[in-house]
């Protein structure tokens, strides 16, 4: 049994093992970090730890981004350390819910997903497609 925590870019479902869930957060005031890649937004202060924060959107080729109210930050951490901790825009956080791993089937998806190419599976509920995303390899794109 494994739990996951789903969320929306572009209208698609992607999720994150809960595991790896730190925070979830409002985006809110993002200090900017100069020279930095065009997808890292810059910086927040998270009690006291200078967090780094990424837009998943852009990191998947999403053209056209518009904040809104759902817009939300989600902070993982791929080893449990404090600093690795790594925030991730999305358009909106879904819903957690557990599910057995036999229920994970080869990923689904074909074609351009921008730098996320790695997803550890994908699986079908409520008639949607959900991809989960391989967060080590996602932070070793941002560590490059």
């Amino acid at each position: 049994m494994t739990s996951i925590i789903s969320f929306l870019i572009d209208h698609e479902v992607f999720a994150f093992d809960t595991l790896k869930v730190r925070n979830i957060l409002e985006l809110d005031k993002v200090t900017w970090v100069p020279n930095a890649k065009e997808y890292l937004k810059g910086v927040i202060n998270l009690h006291g730890n200078i967090i780094p924060i990424a837009d998943l959107r852009m990191m998947m080729g999403i053209e056209n981004i518009e904040n809104s109210q759902d817009t939300a930050v989600i902070v993982v951490s791929d080893d449990d350390k404090t600093e690795s901790l790594i925030g991730f825009v999305v358009d909106g956080v879904k819903e957690v819910f557990d599910l057995e791993e036999a229920d994970i089937k080869e990923s689904v998806i074909n074609g351009n997903t921008g730098l996320i190419n790695t997803f550890t599976g994908s699986i079908r509920k409520n008639d949607e497609f959900i991809h989960i995303i391989d967060l080590v390899e996602v932070v070793k794109e941002i560590e490059k």
